[in-house]
């Protein structure tokens, strides 16, 4: 066992994550889920790289306080372990479909699984049936420690199916690069399980954090951070990407309507939560892999959509004015949800980017005057 080494990797680790600690305190917003969630694996990662050094300097030394910082510190590795490879399923399912239901009815019941297990950790200070340290204060692990390794991978496997069956659903998402967090982490792990002395599971999942961390940075610049819908920037890299592909797309222009009425009967916070409603019913009608919405300014949305087929847009856009009705339904808000929107094919070799959002945003304009002439003009 190279002490000097465990230590190193260990507060190299620590350093990493320390530093992105700071960064998050420093940019911190008032409500971001996936981001609490990623702070407590952080703080269970940080608190496991100063851990874990301790548990290989006592190892073998003598006296009742180095047996139970040997015992108790490896325990915390463990639960360590344990309730952060929950975090991260939590974390990917939140990343992916930004459902609270979808995770009560999912993860609630799994959590009583993943209790029993950390629980079982308290069990084995007395009983040692995963570890134990001898009267020489030397840790040894026993071979049913080896389910812990396999609910770890478990939760590995379990976070790339909920990946992939999102995607085969949905098309990809971008800026989330699963592999990215679990290749150095998968790496340290193992070695770090059939070498003991090894010490690089927790540089790893610092490192795999780090790749997350930045992946989730750039995400939040082509995001709204309001809605959550992609915004204009994205929109023009969309649209750029979808002129060299092969395939027709449409687009859809969707303008609120009585916006301005909210926000100066309610105020601007209710015209914010408006916008983010908005957005809820589009996600409600969107999950389709041929489908991408954005926020493009205001109270306007885009809605890409690969298809040639008229009709096709024209009742996503009938469903989609089904899906308001029902969210009025069913949302006590002082205002109703209600939009007009336009559509037009992009023509592949005539279109620019401007030439078709111009399109789309005056056959949208052509639907508001006509909405504006059957209804009152008091929302």
């Amino acid at each position: 066992m190279n002490f000097q080494a465990i230590l190193i990797a260990n507060f190299t680790g620590l350093i990493l994550l320390v530093f992105l600690l700071i960064s998050r305190f420093i940019t911190r917003t008032e409500s971001q889920a996936e981001d609490h969630t990623l702070g407590i694996m952080m703080r269970l990662v940080a608190l496991a790289c100063i851990v874990e050094p301790l548990t290989f300097y006592v190892d073998g030394k003598p006296g009742r306080l180095a047996y139970w910082t040997n015992l108790l510190g490896n325990t915390y590795l463990y639960f360590a372990n344990g309730l952060g490879s929950f975090y991260w399923c939590i974390f990917v399912d939140k990343g992916l479909y930004h459902s609270a239901k979808r995770l009560k009815q999912i993860y609630f019941k799994l959590s009583f699984f993943v209790a029993a297990i950390l629980l079982s950790l308290l069990f084995n200070l007395w009983g040692g049936f995963y570890f134990y340290v001898d009267e020489a204060n030397i840790y040894h692990r026993r071979p049913p420690i080896y389910f812990f390794y396999f609910y770890m991978i478990g939760c590995c496997i379990f976070s790339i199916a909920v990946t992939y069956s999102h995607r085969k659903k949905y098309g990809k998402t971008a800026f989330f690069p699963i592999f990215m967090y679990l290749i150095p982490i998968v790496t340290g792990s193992v070695l770090q399980m059939l070498y003991y002395g090894v010490s690089l599971a927790w540089l790893g999942t610092a490192v795999g954090i780090v790749a997350l961390y930045m992946s989730l940075l750039n995400q939040k610049s082509y995001l709204d951070p309001l809605t959550g819908l992609y915004n204009r920037q994205y929109l023009d890299h969309f649209i750029y990407e979808m002129q060299r592909s092969a395939g027709s797309f449409y687009g859809i222009m969707i303008d609120m309507n009585y916006f301005k009425e909210i926000n100066d009967l309610y105020g601007h916070s209710a015209g914010d939560q408006a916008l983010k409603d908005m957005a809820d019913v589009l996600r409600a009608e969107c999950l389709d892999r041929n489908y991408r919405f954005f926020r493009f300014a205001g109270d306007e949305f885009i809605v890409l959509m690969k298809t040639d087929n008229e009709e096709t847009v024209s009742a996503f856009e009938k469903q989609l004015a089904d899906t308001a009705d029902r969210f009025n339904e069913e949302h006590d808000r002082p205002y109703k949800v209600s939009f007009s929107s336009g559509h037009g094919i992009y023509d592949k070799a005539n279109d620019t980017t401007d030439s078709f959002l111009k399109r789309i945003d005056k056959a949208m304009y052509k639907s508001k005057a006509v909405f504006h002439r059957r209804h009152d003009l008091n929302p």
